[in-house]
């Protein structure tokens, strides 16, 4: 009897985690705990180009040999419902805390009220490292669900516990950070729903698959 091929991996099925380093201000913002498990709408952009270098060798003038230059990783975009709850301000206090890093000020006034600077809320005044990169971990479920695949984190502090889900594919961003925020249009006559955007650069990715994927 055949054996039936896998089905491919379907592309609604996806949580992302945005982990700031350990003694990053941002994870000291408690900021860390509602980035661990965020359900997006849309996410576009996984894609790298890696520049062509050509040259010529003495003798072989028919056409120019080739060679690899630098890789060009494209900014990621993230698209989901505006949520007042942890996960929805983190993002956009994760812009706000790169604002504060960077001693800017808008609209002449501080980014921050100076209670949460003094409370240890944000910026390079109250911690020794104010670190803006994080590492994106970007889970891939199969569907429906089976058994026998990689257990996706919900909680990285706590390690492989069992409210974990399983994954088939790991996409890992290095040394991410946002280049823009927005949130789409309020409209008095209008019913739709309030969406945030972010773009995400990045210092390139890497893809891990089912029990590749190293334990956390």
């Amino acid at each position: 009897m055949p054996v039936i091929r896998t089905d491919p991996l379907r592309n609604f099925k996806f949580r992302v985690q945005i982990i700031p380093q350990a003694d990053s201000g941002l994870n000291k913002t408690n900021m860390a705990a509602g980035m661990n498990n965020l359900g997006f709408a849309q996410m576009s952009g996984i894609a790298v180009t890696n520049e062509v270098i050509p040259y010529r060798e003495g003798g072989m003038n028919t056409h120019p040999h080739k060679m690899v230059g630098q890789s060009d990783f494209a900014p990621v975009s993230l698209a989901r419902g505006v949520f007042p709850d942890s996960g929805g301000k983190s993002l956009s206090k994760w812009q706000e805390f790169m604002h504060t890093w960077q001693g800017g000020q808008e609209n002449g006034a501080e980014p921050h009220p100076k209670s949460e600077v003094s409370a240890g809320g944000f910026g390079g005044t109250t911690f020794n490292n104010s670190e803006y990169r994080c590492t994106v971990n970007v889970w891939v479920f199969d569907h429906p669900v089976t058994s026998g695949t990689y257990q996706y984190d919900t909680d990285p502090s706590a390690g492989i516990t069992g409210t974990d889900l399983p994954a088939k594919l790991k996409i890992v961003l290095y040394n991410a950070w946002p280049g823009s925020f927005s949130i789409s249009d309020l409209n008095a006559g209008d019913n739709g729903i309030l969406i945030q955007q972010l773009q995400l650069h990045h210092e390139g990715f890497s893809m891990q698959w089912g029990a590749d994927i190293p334990l956390q």
